[in-house]
C-alpha cells in the first residue's frame, strides 16, 4: 500500500476543526458546571438531572444530522446543486420532526419524569425549571446541526468551528451575568445558565444562517425549501439505523455505569475517573473516522469507486498511529495519576492501577472498530452494525459484567469486560468492511 500525502492533508484539513467543535460541544457541559457549582449541591444535582435529559434528546439530533451528512456528502460528491438543497430541506424536516416531537414529550412529561428519578422536591423544581426553558435550545440545535453538516459535507469545516468559538463565549458571559444577576441583570440562578445556552446557541444559529444565506447567494446551493418525497424517504432509511445504533450505545453504556455503581465505593470512583478521559481522547480517532466518511460518501457520489478502497487503507494507517498516540497519552496518564488526583484516598489509586492496562491497551481495538463503523455506515450498511452491537453488548458484555460482580470478581476482569466487548466486534467489523470494499472492487473490474 502506498500511503500518498494528499490522504494525510485532505483528512486532516477536514479533522482538526471536527476535532475542535467536539472539544468544545465538551466544554459547554463543564463550563456551565463551574459556573453553578457555588450555588449548592441541589442546583449541581439539578443540572445533572436535567442535563442528563438534554444531552440525550441532543444526542439523537446528532444521530439524525449523521444520516443527514451521509446523504449530503454523496450529493456534494456527485456535483448536484439542486439536490443538495432538497437533501438539507429532508434533514431539517426530520430533524425539527424529531424535536418538535420530543419538545411536546418533554413539555407533557417532563415534571413526573424528574420528580420519579428524585425526590428532593428543590432539586426536582430546579431541573424542570431548568429543562422548560431548554426546550427552545433543543428547537435551533436541531436546526443548526442540519447547517453544520452541510458545511461539514462540502469541507468547510472551519465555518463551524468559528460558529462555537462565537457561542462558547457569549454562553459564558450570559449564563454569568443572569446566574448572578450581574448588571442589573435578574438573579435566575440554575435558570441563568439555561437561558444563557438559549442565548448563545441563538447567536450560533444566526451566524451559520447568515454563512448558509451567502452559500446560496453565490449559487453553491440551490433547491432550499423544496420537499421531495424520495429525497425524505431516502433520509429515513439512512437515519434510522444510525439513531438505533446511537440508542443500544448509550443505554448499553448507561447500564454499564449502573453496574459499576455496584462495585466498592474505591473502586467506582476510579472508573468514574477514567470514563470521561477515554470519551475525551476518543474524539481524535472519531472525527478521523468521521472526516474520512465525508471522503468515501463523496467517492460514491462521484462515482469513483476505485478511489474508495484505496483511500480506506491509507486512512485506517492514520487510524492505527493515532491508536498508538491515544495509547501514550493514556500511559502517561496512567503514570501521572497519583499527581493529578493526590487528594484521592490509597486504595482508589489502587484501583487506578488496577485498571491503568485495560484502558491502556483499549484504543488499540476500539479505534479500529470506531473506524470501520464508520466507514461501514458509509458505504450503506448501517443495520449490520446495530446487529453485532445488540450481540456483543447485549446478549454477551452487559450479561457477563453483571455475572462478575455479582461473583466478586476482581476489579479488572469487571472492567476489563469493556475491552472484551471491543474485542469481540473487532472481527465482524474487519470482515464486513472488506465485504463492503470488496464490493467497489468488483465494479471497478467490471
Amino acid at each position: 500500500m502506498k500511503f500518498t500525502k494528499k490522504t494525510l492533508l485532505q483528512n486532516a484539513s477536514l479533522a482538526w476543526p471536527m476535532t475542535c467543535n467536539a472539544i468544545l460541544m465538551q466544554s459547554v457541559t463543564i463550563i456551565d458546571l463551574l459556573l453553578i457549582a457555588s450555588l449548592g449541591e441541589s442546583q449541581v444535582a439539578a443540572f445533572g438531572i436535567a442535563g442528563a435529559i438534554v444531552s440525550f434528546i441532543i444526542g439523537i439530533q446528532f444521530a439524525i444530522a449523521n444520516g443527514t451528512q451521509l446523504v449530503l456528502s454523496r450529493a456534494v460528491g456527485a456535483g448536484d446543486k439542486n439536490n443538495i438543497g432538497l437533501v438539507m430541506t429532508s434533514g431539517w424536516v426530520i430533524n425539527i420532526g424529531f424535536s418538535l416531537l420530543a419538545l411536546f414529550t418533554l413539555f407533557l412529561f417532563n415534571a413526573p419524569l424528574i420528580e420519579n428519578i428524585t425526590h428532593d422536591a428543590l432539586v426536582a423544581s430546579e431541573a424542570k425549571s431548568y429543562v422548560s426553558i431548554s426546550l427552545l435550545l433543543l428547537l435551533f440545535s436541531s436546526a443548526s446541526q442540519v447547517i453544520v453538516v452541510y458545511f461539514n459535507s462540502t469541507k468547510k469545516t472551519r465555518i463551524p468551528l468559528y460558529g462555537f468559538m462565537i457561542e462558547i463565549p457569549c454562553n459564558v458571559i450570559c449564563s454569568f451575568i443572569l446566574i448572578y444577576g450581574i448588571w442589573g441583570a435578574p438573579e435566575l440562578g440554575l435558570a441563568g445558565a439555561a437561558w444563557g445556552s438559549v442565548i448563545a446557541i441563538v447567536i450560533r444559529f444566526a451566524y451559520l444562517s447568515y454563512r448558509l444565506y451567502k452559500e446560496k447567494y453565490h449559487g453553491y446551493v440551490t433547491g432550499l425549501f423544496i420537499l421531495s418525497k424520495k429525497s425524505v424517504i431516502e433520509h429515513i432509511q439512512e437515519v434510522v439505523p444510525i439513531v438505533a445504533n446511537f440508542i443500544v450505545l448509550l443505554t448499553g453504556l448507561l447500564l454499564f455505569q449502573i453496574l459499576f455503581a455496584q462495585l466498592p465505593v474505591a473502586s467506582y470512583a476510579a472508573i468514574t475517573l477514567v470514563l470521561p478521559w477515554i470519551k475525551i481522547v476518543s474524539m481524535f480517532a472519531n472525527t478521523w473516522a468521521q472526516a474520512s466518511t465525508i471522503i468515501v460518501s463523496q467517492y460514491i457520489g462521484k462515482n469513483e469507486h476505485q478511489k474508495i478502497a484505496p483511500f480506506v487503507d491509507q486512512s485506517l494507517l492514520v487510524t492505527r498511529i493515532i491508536a498508538v498516540f491515544i495509547l501514550l497519552i493514556f500511559y502517561i496518564f496512567s503514570e501521572l495519576a497519583p499527581l493529578i488526583y493526590s487528594n484521592l484516598s490509597s486504595e482508589t489509586l489502587t484501583a487506578l492501577a488496577t485498571i491503568a492496562p485495560i484502558y491502556i491497551v483499549l484504543p488499540l481495538i476500539r479505534t479500529n472498530n470506531m473506524f470501520c463503523g464508520n466507514m461501514i455506515r458509509a458505504m450503506g450498511e448501517s443495520y449490520l452494525i446495530v446487529r453485532v452491537n445488540i450481540i456483543t453488548q447485549w446478549i454477551i458484555a452487559l450479561p457477563l459484567c453483571a455475572l462478575m460482580i455479582y461473583l466478586e470478581a476482581p476489579l479488572y476482569v469487571v472492567f476489563g469486560i469493556i475491552l472484551l466487548d471491543e474485542i469481540l466486534k473487532f472481527q465482524p467489523f474487519r470482515r464486513t468492511l472488506k465485504s463492503c470494499l470488496g464490493k467497489y472492487k468488483g465494479d471497478e473490474k467490471a
